[in-house]
C-alpha cells in the first residue's frame, strides 16, 4: 500500500475537496428536503444546489484529470516509479538539477 504524502499536498487541493464535499453534503440534505441555504423560495434553492454541485464537479473533474501535457507526462512518471522501471531517487535529483538552474 502506498503511503500518502501529506507534505505534497497544496492547499488548493484541500480546498478543492472541501468544496467537493460542501457540494455533495448540501446535495444530500436536498434530497431529505432540509435547507440549508437561507432562501425562502424552495425552487431558488434546488437551482443553486445544482448549480453549485455542477461546477464543483465540473472543477474537480478537470483539475484531477490529465488533460494537459504537463500532467500527462507528470503521470507516466509516477506509474514509472510505482512499477519500478524508475527510481524515486533519481526523479528527485533531477528535480533538484533543474531547480538548482533556476
Amino acid at each position: 500500500m502506498s503511503k500518502i504524502n501529506l507534505k505534497g499536498i497544496t492547499s488548493e487541493a484541500v480546498t478543492n475537496m472541501l468544496i467537493l464535499l460542501i457540494a455533495l453534503v448540501n446535495t444530500t440534505l436536498q434530497m431529505f428536503h432540509i435547507s440549508v441555504l437561507p432562501i425562502a423560495d424552495e425552487d431558488v434553492t434546488n437551482i443553486i444546489s445544482t448549480i453549485f454541485l455542477i461546477v464543483t464537479t465540473l472543477w474537480n473533474t478537470w483539475k484531477n484529470r490529465n488533460f494537459t501535457s504537463a500532467s500527462q507526462i507528470a503521470q507516466n512518471i509516477t506509474n514509472a516509479i510505482k512499477n519500478g522501471e524508475l527510481l524515486e531517487q533519481d526523479v528527485k535529483k533531477l528535480i533538484g538539477k533543474t531547480n538548482d538552474k533556476g
